[in-house]
């Protein structure tokens, strides 16, 4: 086999496992659950969504937690002194055997930040 035919074996061997990997890509990425999303029974919770969507869709959480947090400011000269306080709530959903609980960051009435609780 000369050469030039065997860079072209090497080709058409890479370029269709790179389509293969296309196509497992393409069907395997849609199936991965979201990471700032989760469902309540059948119903999807996103960020951004408002706390009373939220509560139509999964009802009370399970654990609310507030939390303040001191907000720093930078003055001219460079030093930082505290400008005042921000606070949310952490919601907990514990969810159905096998899933992990989701935990939901609220802020000014909005889911800022969902995640799962993985730390089981």
């Amino acid at each position: 086999m000369s050469i030039a035919s065997k860079k072209l074996m090497e080709h058409i061997r890479v370029s269709s496992n790179f389509r293969f990997l296309l196509l497992v890509a393409s069907v395997a990425l849609p199936c991965a659950a979201r990471a700032d999303s989760f469902y309540c029974g059948n119903r999807i919770v996103t960020e951004g969504m408002s706390a009373g969507a939220i509560e139509e869709r999964c009802g009370k959480p399970q654990r609310v937690e507030r939390v303040e947090e001191p907000v720093f400011a930078r003055r001219a000269n460079g030093s930082t002194y505290r400008a005042g306080t921000s606070v949310h709530e952490i919601w907990t959903y514990e969810r159905a055997q096998g899933q992990f609980p989701a935990r939901l960051r609220i802020e000014n009435g909005k889911a800022k930040k969902v995640e799962l609780d993985t730390r089981r």
